[in-house]
């Protein structure tokens, strides 16, 4: 598809030249008026307008003399607005052709990254503090969304570092955390996590927890369903270090009885295999995670285990599939290994589950303790400082893009 574009002093003149020049073949893109000048943008293409006489027939129905043309203030560019042809003129074998689909879409796609260029400069040279805020947020981690949502709460437009902490204080307020409820209270809590996420290390945590604040009278151990060689024998290995019994079922459905005979118990850790975290099920059975997601629901609480070594798109999705399995809060592991927080801070605000536990490291307990949001902001905050993570102009201006839309 060939671009080109015709100035006239009024649009008879303008469509003129392009009939001369193209004849029916040429689709206009946009029109605009600027300085008493007609501009007109026309798109050619031979072979997807091979068919003459049906474009004719689009461009009588579109109407030649009745196309927008958008006026331009001194303050403000003019907004461009492609002329669509109105649906039933072109016939499917047209309008649905991939290659003119395509070509739209890379159209639109270089339209929208040009205007978010042009919106980022109108920004730094209009709003410098809250631009300049935009690159710390992209610096952190934190994602487009989540992001532009910060900055909408920043009221200082003149003072950069008072800018800095409302748009923290404002991050601060959206990570939810939980208290230590289980290593004081008890309760039910299974974990689920991938593995190599660091689910055993958690649990681990949490029952040492328990045993220096209680002793380890009241607290029980239980593999629930975990088909990892050697996942029982590990468990058993921690519940003899910490003096706590440990029970296994091997399958989830059989948890419930086992919990009728530990009514007693105060606290019941119960390790599971990867429940809940395929996207699809490729199993013989498709409903098997789900029913044991409800059994554990049923049992008491969960816990989803996120290291923070994971990538952003990915931490995204995961959270965002535990908070539709019903997880309770989730444990952020692995701290000390990662290079930026903003992606799992990001993952776990959008999917609305709080944090219960960090760990960031293997030493127990005093590797995993309760999260508090002020810590993880500043910890985020200092990442960020000591690896030098930076966001470029190209980055920048791709996160406008979702918000500069070409009009169609």
């Amino acid at each position: 598809m060939k671009m080109h574009k015709y100035t006239a002093p009024d649009m008879r003149t303008a469509l003129r030249k392009v009939r001369a020049e193209h004849g029916p073949d040429a689709l206009i893109l946009w029109t605009r008026r600027t300085a008493g000048v007609v501009e007109l943008t026309v798109a050619t293409d031979p072979e997807a307008m091979a068919n003459v006489e049906i474009l004719t027939e689009a461009r009588r129905a579109v109407g030649a003399d009745t196309v927008a043309m958008p006026t331009r203030s001194a303050s403000r560019p003019a907004v461009v607005s492609p002329v669509g042809i109105p649906p039933g003129v072109l016939p499917p074998a047209v309008a649905g052709s991939p290659a003119i689909d395509s070509e739209l879409r890379s159209l639109r796609h270089l339209l929208e990254t040009q205007l978010a260029a042009l919106a980022w400069n109108d920004l730094t040279r209009r709003a410098p503090v809250k631009a300049a805020l935009m690159r710390e947020f992209a610096s952190l981690g934190l994602d487009r969304e989540l992001g532009a949502a910060l900055l909408e709460g920043v009221t200082s437009d003149d003072e950069l570092e008072r800018a800095r902490q409302q748009g923290l204080a404002a991050l601060c307020d959206r990570l939810k955390t939980i208290d230590d409820r289980w290593t004081t209270q008890g309760g039910v809590l299974s974990l689920i996590g991938s593995p190599g996420s660091g689910k055993s290390s958690a649990m681990a945590g949490i029952a040492a927890r328990w045993v220096l604040r209680n002793g380890p009278n009241g607290a029980v151990l239980v593999s629930a369903g975990d088909p990892r060689f050697g996942a029982f024998e590990q468990l058993a290995r921690l519940g003899r270090l910490l003096g706590i019994p440990t029970y296994q079922v091997e399958e989830i459905e059989a948890l419930p009885a086992l919990l009728a005979r530990l009514g007693e118990q105060r606290l019941v850790l119960v390790d599971t295999g990867a429940v809940g975290l395929r996207s699809d099920d490729r199993s013989d059975d498709p409903g098997l995670e789900e029913r044991n997601l409800s059994i554990l629901r049923s049992a008491g609480s969960i816990a989803a285990v996120l290291p923070a070594t994971l990538q952003a798109t990915a931490a995204r999705q995961l959270a965002l599939r535990y908070a539709r399995a019903g997880v309770t809060a989730c444990i952020a592991t692995r701290l000390d290994e990662a290079a930026s927080l903003g992606g799992l801070l990001s993952a776990v605000i959008t999917a609305g589950l709080p944090l219960a536990y960090v760990t960031d490291g293997t030493r127990l307990p005093d590797d995993l303790r309760p999260a508090r949001s002020d810590e993880l902001i500043a910890l985020a905050v200092a990442l960020q400082e000591r690896n030098g993570n930076t966001a470029d102009e190209d980055l920048l201006v791709s996160r406008l893009e979702g918000r500069v839309h070409v009009a169609s």
